[in-house]
């Protein structure tokens, strides 16, 4: 063992530098032959092939108690009931539940940081328990337990042929300081304070414990940037430099902080054999940082690859969190995050977390978005993530709502199963596979949110789907090291998604559904040989019989709603049956159309022919067919959606159905107001006028509502609302807003809905209309749709089965949403296909409300009669939450 790193004499000046206390007393060695100790005299365990290894993700505080001795430290910083406290969860815990993570199909085990962090911020009310606010980076946290409890966890999984995953920071430690004015960049200590209460009161671990800039061997030591917090995530400057989310940042340019830092995660490698590690807020971190923190062949403290490679872990894993929002239809994000890769002269990370793929692959499954979108993101890992060997794909996790609480149980069902059929290593975050609903809730009886029972059941639907997904991927290499071919997405709505993957000989075909009707898959060019018999490997929602390609390797199929169907070339091929008639589509309109869209074909041997558009087989369009055999047809543009669409003719034939090849059209409808209401400006003080926001930057008039505006064209409708203070991205949210939600309840004629509306606005405190004078126009009426917007979330309800303290049963396709920062408006696009029965929005009222949320847990920001900095204040607890309102009448 070597002693702690020299640091330069500046950093050394005033501070008392020896050994460091608990898991932290002496470094690392980092000569090439060291033997780490947690391998107790034996060999580090080997890197396996990361490819084969299915990932479980775990916040440690919330997963399980092994050790409740430990859960309180005595600093008000435990409290099962808030969420913003240790719940008691620790590393002894994971241990003890290692046959239940082994079960699911687990290969890996990621957890939290589990290094010594701030355990209260009275400013804030909160405690490190997520393990992201460190103070020291070579300490395990007290309330996980030990470094012994951690090295036996390690020593464990190796011993089941399991690895290790440890999540670290470099970008920042805890919140420890901040400004109190204007920030001067000249002179970084005008305004500065170190923050009261806080403990432990700064870090306990040099140099990180320099952190007061008005003294001045600390200012020149530049171990932190000295900054305030970020205001514009798109500067550069601000995002390398200032306080991510106003943790303390630190300069990662200066060589004494990169070669403690090097130190400080070489040593977890050698002490408790980890096996990778997951990288936060790499973003934040300029990319010579990463190359040299991972590669550097530095004597005295190596990049964690190349030491990990002295110990015998040829492939010690990295891969980043990038979190970058992506438009649609669009790949620079995925350039953004796959430069965090590096290149091959200047290798950085192993894999990055892919974010873009997630977020599509959300909207598209849980939202209903078009499948297109998520086809043109699979592209996307063969272009930017090397095949997918270089991604890290998931569905949800810690920072972001549950896919449970914006998708249903079988849409969550195909994100799984694409993540499991796709190359790239498939992660699972704790809860999912027992149905979670809320972010960061304990999976035992004593946490967080747990209901006060445990949540490690087996026998749970999602448990087994995931079981089943991971021997799917565990037996068939295609889905772990094939080569991916995307075929298809719908273009325009939710419908069929496939994609091909090779491996060798070895061809299989995954295909879903994503709407929540029937829908036609047509004419799919498979790229495999004609005839080619298709075994099935998995199916869900639809019939698992053997299928067989077409005619020049085509395949046909009528896919039940939601369905997941994965196929397997069998080896053989079999002559095709003769089709006793034949269809085709020879006109379709060349530019975007406004009207009616007219097409026109030819058929042989039908009595008749209509069109499918977008798969909809139970929406079929007659066409008038001829003598001749010509046919001819329409269909109302203002019926779809503005884009492209697909279009299909079909007609019996024989055993099955008869189809055209696919063709596109475009659709371009202009939009019409219809309604405007104007709503006071200031008037965003709460029903009695004396709300008042939370006391945080960012919050003050951001709730208030100046106009709404209701366009429509054919049966659809849009709406517009303008804020008066315009509209904040502060936060980097994925819908382009932040600081304020808000409730649209839409009303229908009596009757309209075909059932009653609901009187309690859910969550609000409130009844229908609300409790403003603008909203007297809907006086005495229900509302039967409500859609809630966030930053984070987006989702449409039903009024059936709604109740005080939440929303009915969640509607699909979700509403589009478009913010505009110049101009301060959010677009809420409609679609119809939500509203079941219901022919337009003719006669709907429309009612919308303002607060806030935490887009973590995604709960309303508490009400008191004095506000926080994150709580509104004005009324009691149980008051309306609601800061300003306005309504638009037919």
């Amino acid at each position: 063992m070597k002693p702690p790193i020299a640091l330069p004499l500046v950093l050394l000046m005033g501070a008392a530098v020896g050994a460091q206390a608990g898991a932290a007393a002496a470094s690392p060695a980092h000569a090439p032959d060291a033997r780490p100790e947690a391998a107790q005299g034996g060999a580090a365990a080997a890197s396996p092939d990361w490819r084969d290894q299915v990932v479980y993700f775990l916040m440690t505080d919330r997963f399980a108690d092994g050790d409740p001795a430990n859960n309180d430290q005595g600093h008000k910083e435990y409290g099962p009931a808030d969420g913003n406290l240790y719940s008691g969860g620790d590393l002894e815990g994971i241990r003890r539940k290692l046959d239940y993570i082994q079960g699911l199909g687990a290969t890996a085990v990621w957890l939290t940081p589990p290094v010594a962090n701030v355990w209260y911020d009275p400013v804030l009310k909160m405690a490190g328990y997520h393990g992201y606010w460190a103070e020291n980076f070579k300490k395990v946290d007290a309330h996980l337990g030990t470094l012994e409890d951690y090295r036996r966890l390690s020593a464990e999984l190796h011993g089941r042929g399991m690895f290790l995953i440890q999540d670290i920071v470099a970008n920042h430690t805890g919140d420890f300081f901040d400004y109190a004015g204007k920030y001067d960049p000249v002179r970084a200590e005008a305004n500065f304070r170190l923050k009261e209460g806080v403990f432990p009161p700064r870090p306990s671990q040099p140099p990180f414990d320099r952190n007061d800039v008005t003294q001045p061997d600390h200012k020149r030591s530049a171990v932190y940037h000295w900054t305030p917090g970020i205001t514009d995530y798109h500067d550069e400057g601000q995002r390398l430099t200032y306080q991510m989310s106003g943790l303390d940042d630190l300069n990662t340019a200066n060589p004494a902080v990169r070669e403690a830092l090097r130190d400080a995660y070489d040593f977890w490698i050698s002490t408790a054999d980890v096996d990778g590690f997951r990288i936060d807020t790499a973003h934040f971190v300029e990319h010579g940082f990463w190359h040299d923190f991972i590669h550097s062949t530095a004597a005295a403290a190596p990049g964690v690859r190349t030491f990990a490679a002295g110990l015998g872990k040829k492939d010690f894993l990295t891969f980043g969190e990038v979190w970058l929002n992506p438009t649609p239809f669009s790949d620079q994000e995925e350039k953004q995050a796959a430069r965090y890769l590096g290149t091959g002269p200047r290798p950085e990370m192993g894999a990055i977390l892919n974010f873009p793929l997630t977020f599509d692959l959300r909207a598209v499954f849980a939202k209903g978005a078009p499948p297109a979108r998520l086809k043109y993101r699979l592209d996307g890992l063969n272009r930017h993530f090397k095949g997918g060997r270089a991604s890290v794909n998931f569905v949800d996790n810690h920072d972001m709502s549950r896919f449970l609480s914006e998708g249903s149980e079988r849409s969550l069902a195909q994100a799984l199963a694409l993540v499991f059929t796709v190359p790239g290593i498939p992660v699972v975050y704790m809860g999912t596979e027992q149905g979670r609903t809320e972010t960061r809730s304990a999976m035992f009886a004593a946490g967080f949110q747990s209901g006060g029972h445990d949540h490690f059941d087996a026998a749970q639907p999602v448990y087994g789907l995931i079981r089943e997904l991971a021997a799917l991927r565990r037996d068939n290499a295609a889905f772990r090291r094939g080569k991916l071919t995307p075929l298809y997405g719908a273009p325009n709505a939710a419908g069929p998604l496939a994609y091909r993957l090779d491996e060798g000989k070895n061809r299989c075909l995954v295909i879903f559904n994503t709407a929540e009707e029937e829908a036609l898959l047509a004419e799919l060019e498979t790229g495999l040989p004609e005839g080619t018999l298709l075994d099935s490997l998995f199916a869900r929602g639809v019939d698992p019989k053997q299928r067989q390609a077409g005619k020049g390797g085509r395949l046909t199929l009528a896919l039940p709603a939601r369905s997941i169907l994965v196929l397997q070339g069998a080896g053989q091929r079999a002559p095709i049956p003769e089709s006793k008639g034949k269809v085709s589509i020879t006109g379709v309109p060349d530019k975007p159309v406004s009207g009616a869209a007219a097409f026109s074909g030819t058929a042989e041997g039908v009595e008749g022919v209509v069109l499918i558009v977008d798969g909809r087989v139970r929406r079929p369009v007659r066409a008038a067919l001829r003598p001749d055999g010509k046919w001819t047809a329409s269909v109302p543009a203002a019926a779809l959606a503005d884009g492209e669409h697909s279009v299909v003719a079909a007609a019996p034939g024989g055993a099955g159905l008869l189809v055209s090849k696919p063709r596109s059209f475009k659709v371009a409808v202009p939009w019409t107001l219809a309604k405007e209401a104007v709503d006071p400006v200031g008037d965003d003080r709460g029903p009695s006028g004396a709300y008042a926001y939370p006391l945080a930057d960012g919050f003050q008039g951001r709730g208030d509502i100046a106009k709404l505006s209701l366009y429509r064209r054919g049966p659809a409708a849009k709406l517009v609302i303008k804020m008066s203070q315009g509209l904040s991205e502060a936060w980097n949210p994925i819908f382009g807003f932040d600081h304020v939600c808000f409730d649209v309840y839409i009303a229908f004629p009596e009757g309209a809905a075909g059932r009653p509306g609901a009187a309690l606005l859910p969550r609000l405190n409130a009844s229908f209309p609300g409790g403003s004078p603008g909203a007297s126009a809907l006086a005495g009426a229900g509302w039967d749709f409500a859609a809630f917007l966030a930053g984070w979330k987006v989702g449409l309800y039903g009024a059936e089965g709604a109740t005080a303290d939440a929303f009915g049963a969640q509607l699909h396709p979700a509403p589009k949403v478009t913010a505009d920062k110049k101009v301060g408006t959010l677009e809420v696009l409609f679609d119809l296909d939500a509203f079941k029965g219901l022919p337009s929005f003719d006669g709907a009222r429309f009612y919308v409300t303002t607060w806030d949320y935490d887009g973590v847990e995604g709960a309303l920001r508490p009400l008191g009669p004095k506000p926080g900095d994150y709580a509104f204040g004005g009324g009691e607890p149980g008051a309306p939450r609601i800061m300003d309102d306005a309504s638009l009448a037919p």
